[in-house]
């Protein structure tokens, strides 16, 4: 059954350690050794939004974030929304949102072009809330509060801290590494909660928004359980911690200052695993159509390594395999060193 609940909503239970073995310079090492091998394979030139891999990511990537809200699909489910044989549009909305941003945002990417303006932010939340609400688009008109977070968004000058957040998220792309700066931008836009709803939805398409015009894939967020969802809440909790006291003038620098008293590193992990999970099928993918994936019995003797070492080395991120049936697969180059 399909399930319709929204719920804006944080919880501040703790979650599994995620990733806890990958140190910091590592995931950052990581990431960008996926993006360099899959530029090397083809890049968006042949990964493009319209093949299978990327199709089924943007599905998946859809069902989560919508989980998070309390929209729930199967996989059955979305295909029979997507052709019209369901009704549910805030599901539908946001796949069609999804998938148009991140086309364009590939196209910016392309062009090594990094856009991020106030007519963006009210488009996304606009299309997301198609006939859904008169007010689509618009920023609240007062306070508000996000159930269950220690977080109070501020209760006046919501465009005007909006546009800091803007000029930060610009200037973090430019200056950290990619990992470093979502964690940042997407958990201040969370505590600034411009909208009366969909704050949650409207914050992770911009959050790949910007991770896709900077070269990689969307980040698939998870959300179909109560314990992935608490992760996420909790990792949120954790970086904006430095804005629970309340908020400082809707200035960049004061923001910032006040941001980084939070701790990122469980929202950076949180990141990593799911921009992983995004990425490596379209890697495999894209060197399966130049060469075939090993079968894990084959290819631990090519890497002079155990099977178990292997499923190691995938554990920690460090080499990219897809799985079939039972049985893992993947290739000397899917090995990131």
């Amino acid at each position: 059954m399909l399930m319709s609940h929204f719920c804006d909503k944080r919880r501040g239970q703790p979650g599994e350690r995620l990733v806890s073995d990958i140190a910091q310079i590592n995931r950052d090492n990581l990431v960008v050794m996926r993006k360099n091998l899959l530029e090397s394979l083809g890049g968006f030139s042949e990964t493009t939004v319209q093949n299978a891999e990327w199709l089924y990511m943007l599905q998946e990537e859809t069902r989560h974030s919508v989980s998070i809200e309390g929209y729930f699909a199967t996989e059955q489910e979305l295909k029979a929304i997507l052709t019209g044989r369901k009704t549910a549009a805030e599901i539908l909305n946001y796949y069609r949102t999804a998938q148009t941003l991140y086309d364009l945002a590939v196209q910016y990417a392309r062009e090594e072009v990094l856009r991020l303006d106030m007519p963006l932010v009210w488009h996304v939340h606009s299309e997301l809330f198609r006939a859904l609400s008169e007010r689509r688009g618009a920023f609240r008109r007062g306070g508000i509060q996000i159930q269950g977070a220690k977080v109070r968004p501020p209760e006046f000058d919501v465009d005007t801290y909006v546009r800091a957040w803007i000029q930060l998220s610009l200037g973090w792309l430019k200056s950290l590494p990619i990992l470093a700066a979502l964690a940042r931008s997407h958990a201040l836009f969370e505590s600034i909660h411009p909208f009366e709803d969909g704050n949650g939805r409207a914050g992770r398409i911009l959050l790949n928004w910007l991770a896709v015009i900077k070269g990689y894939t969307p980040i698939i967020i998870k959300g179909f359980t109560q314990e992935e969802r608490d992760r996420y809440y909790h990792a949120l909790e954790e970086a904006d911690q430095g804005l629970q006291p309340g908020f400082p003038a809707p200035q960049p620098a004061a923001l910032q200052k006040r941001l980084e008293r939070g701790d990122f590193a469980r929202l950076e992990a949180l990141l990593f695993e799911g921009l992983s999970a995004s990425m490596d099928p379209l890697i495999a993918a894209a060197l399966e159509r130049q060469e075939p994936l090993m079968e894990f019995r084959s290819l631990a003797p090519v890497l002079n390594a155990r099977e178990s070492t292997l499923r190691q080395w995938v554990h920690r991120g460090k080499l990219i395999a897809i799985k079939r049936g039972n049985r893992l697969f993947s290739h000397p180059r899917l090995l990131l060193e």
